[in-house]
């Protein structure tokens, strides 16, 4: 499935919001000087940084729930599978923090694991059948959501704001 400008724009604004936190925490924030930070691990603020509702376990900011659709939309574009590094390497979070996550997946058949044929000692995930159709319904349901959210801009204000959001990203000071 083709991304839209809008799915674009709004993925940007991902990579640079997490760029920003990365910084912040990084160099000077509220977090500065309680360890290290790596841009592809997901931290939380300590408790009474993040309003309290952020920290309940159902909320979509707790640090155990991760997007299951996010992970079927990365699977989607790359139908000749990914590795379990690889998934959480674009999902920007600890490979070991999405292992709960895959397994519920694959109970649910969403996803399937098989032997990589260029290295037997690893493993592909891929969509079933099952997940493929929940993946092009996630992608139907992101597409009408970030049209909203990009509703005011014509297209041209689109390409320029996602040419601007790309110079930003090139900066070689933001994580990959």
């Amino acid at each position: 499935m083709e991304k839209n400008i809008d799915i674009e724009l709004f993925e940007k604004f991902r990579r640079v919001s997490r760029a920003m936190k990365w910084m912040r925490h990084e160099h000077k924030g509220p977090m500065a000087g309680r360890g290290p930070c790596h841009p592809h691990m997901h931290h939380m603020p300590p408790e009474g940084e993040m309003p309290e509702a952020h920290m309940r376990p159902e909320s979509p900011h707790h640090p155990r729930r991760l997007p299951r659709e996010r992970i079927l939309t990365i699977l989607n574009e790359r139908p000749e599978g990914v590795r379990q590094r690889e998934l959480a390497e674009a999902m920007m979070i600890n490979p070991s923090s999405i292992s709960e996550a895959i397994d519920k997946l694959e109970a649910d058949r969403y996803i399937e694991r098989n032997v990589d044929p260029s290295d037997r000692r690893a493993t592909l995930i891929t969509l079933t059948e099952k997940g493929k159709a929940r993946a092009y319904e996630v992608e139907d349901e992101r597409a009408e959501a970030f049209g909203r959210f990009f509703r005011n801009l014509n297209e041209e204000e689109k390409a320029v704001l996602s040419s601007l959001l790309d110079k930003i990203l090139s900066d070689e000071t933001f994580p990959g």
